[in-house]
């Protein structure tokens, strides 16, 4: 089992999900780098050289980058594309996000034979002549 990862539901559709917890390196992951940096330059200049912080700065900007991104991608919902850090800087733009993702979900195949999404429905406020009575105190 892999402990950087959490259970959690979906804000939007509660299917249960996995993401990752963590959004930046862990000290082993960064002296993991310079264990590899080291040797790597071992390896092409034979000692120690200078040169190899070069080669741990390299490492150390590809290996955050690609955790920061797959951090992010485990954020987005595989059922119903939602996107909580969308969703915090613009909810109109997060609920147009998830309509195209729907969309895309009625026309692909591989979607076919996925359950249906069990998706809270919103109902229209009742009102007083909905039921054809009128409460008002006007005349």
């Amino acid at each position: 089992m892999i402990k950087n990862r959490k259970a959690c539901f979906c804000a939007f559709c509660k299917n249960a999900r996995k993401v990752y917890s963590s959004k930046h390196m862990s000290m082993m992951g960064i002296v993991g780098m310079i264990l590899l940096s080291y040797v790597m330059t071992h390896v092409i200049w034979h000692q120690p050289d200078i040169r190899g912080l070069v080669i741990l700065g390299a490492l150390l900007m590809i290996s955050e980058i690609s955790i920061q991104l797959r951090w992010r991608q485990s954020l987005l919902c595989q059922h119903c594309g939602f996107d909580p850090v969308l969703y915090m800087k613009s909810p109109q733009l997060a609920a147009v996000k998830i309509q195209d993702f729907m969309k895309t979900r009625s026309e692909k195949p591989e979607f076919l034979l996925k359950p249906a999404l069990n998706l809270a429905s919103r109902r229209a406020p009742m009102t007083a002549n909905h039921y054809g009575e009128n409460l008002s105190l006007r005349g």
